[in-house]
């Protein structure tokens, strides 16, 4: 492998497993992030940092359910589905069997994935093609996830998990567009915001910040104890932000209170709410 920082960057995120570079190396080129030189493609080498940093979590939580239960991971807007097929690589590795599905949109880049999947032999991931709010999987997963899921697909990735009461969510947005067009709605309730939301740069911000709190804060409501930081360093990714949700009770009024009271005071009408209709 040539870049010898990715083998380090997993020794760290798995620590105690056993990873075999020229291994490793073949794995990367089969899912494509790698060409056949054993170098990354321009622009994947910070997806596979993304990755393995990303899969890190989901390998903690699949160790925290009991090996006397089926875990089944749910990989929402998959793409090309580098996250689905590294986390099985990994997990086994670790003897820990799970079955995964992906679902993507893009007809052409499941085809893709089915593909792949022969040619690895992996027989324990399935590939759908649909609207992630549409899907409905035939085996309830413990674990939801979505990396990068454009826009509100993160917010369709977070409904769904809700839905089929998955113990596990956990969601890395790509952009909040939605909610970002809307903020400035705060200036005509709140005219001393103006200059908060008057140029580009800190209306993103802002935008940013509210969508992933009201995300936030409509997991909490339905009983999720979330915990939202950066999973990666800024060097690999800026759209860095994690939301990891446990299912831990029934409901959390208080928490609901307060996205409706954060709503409302932005003035904004976050898309979830058309797949939850609990928080409208």
């Amino acid at each position: 492998m040539s870049d010898q920082g990715f083998p380090k960057c997993l020794q760290e995120l798995f620590p105690g497993l056993e990873l075999n570079p020229d291994e490793i190396t073949l794995f990367l080129k089969n899912i494509g992030l790698m060409n056949p030189g054993g170098s990354f493609y321009n622009e994947r080498e910070k997806k596979a940092y993304e990755i393995a940093y990303f899969s890190s979590h989901v390998v903690k939580a699949v160790s925290n359910i009991s090996r006397k239960k089926d875990a089944t991971l749910l990989d929402c807007g998959c793409g090309r589905s580098y996250l689905s097929f590294f986390v099985d690589y990994i997990l086994n590795k670790l003897r820990r069997d799970i079955a995964i599905i992906g679902v993507d949109s893009n007809p052409e880049l499941i085809e893709t994935c089915r593909n792949i999947k022969d040619r690895l032999g992996f027989t324990n991931i399935q590939f759908h093609q649909s609207e992630i709010i549409d899907f409905a999987p035939k085996e309830k997963p413990n674990i939801v996830c979505a990396l990068h899921a454009c826009d509100t697909a993160t917010d369709e990735a977070i409904a769904l998990g809700i839905k089929l009461e998955a113990r596990h969510i956990m969601a890395a947005p790509c952009c909040q567009r939605q909610v970002v067009r809307q903020v400035s709605r705060i200036s005509k309730k709140i005219p001393a915001m103006m200059p908060l939301v008057n140029t580009k740069i800190s209306k993103e911000y802002v935008g940013v910040a509210l969508t992933e709190t009201l995300r936030k804060l409509a997991l909490e409501s339905y009983g999720y104890k979330v915990d939202m930081f950066e999973f990666i360093p800024t060097r690999h990714t800026p759209k860095n932000i994690l939301l990891r949700a446990e299912k831990k009770r029934t409901w959390n009024s208080e928490s609901l209170d307060m996205y409706r009271g954060l709503r409302d005071s932005f003035n904004v009408r976050p898309k979830i709410e058309e797949y939850l209709r609990d928080l409208a």
